[in-house]
């Protein structure tokens, strides 16, 4: 599973409300573009560090804007 599919499974699983706005989502969609408050994101993150088996420092998380940052993350941890 790619990086971007997989932080589309994140948000399907602690939003399904989002689920049919996935198809929307690009490497250069902005993360508050979908509409997810602080917990939804939160969660999304969760997901992700529970599936990489990693966490994400704050330092780094602050920094992201995009679904494209959020996934270079993602690859830079599945390295």
């Amino acid at each position: 599973m790619d990086s971007l599919e997989l932080i589309k499974a994140a948000i399907s699983a602690v939003d399904p409300s989002k689920t049919s706005k996935l198809g929307k989502v690009t490497l250069t969609t902005e993360i508050r573009e979908l509409g997810m408050d602080s917990v939804a994101t939160m969660e999304m993150v969760g997901y992700l560090e529970e599936k990489l088996d990693t966490q994400f420092s704050d330092e780094v998380m602050i920094r992201i804007q995009t679904f494209g940052d959020l996934a270079k993350l993602v690859e830079k941890t599945k390295g």
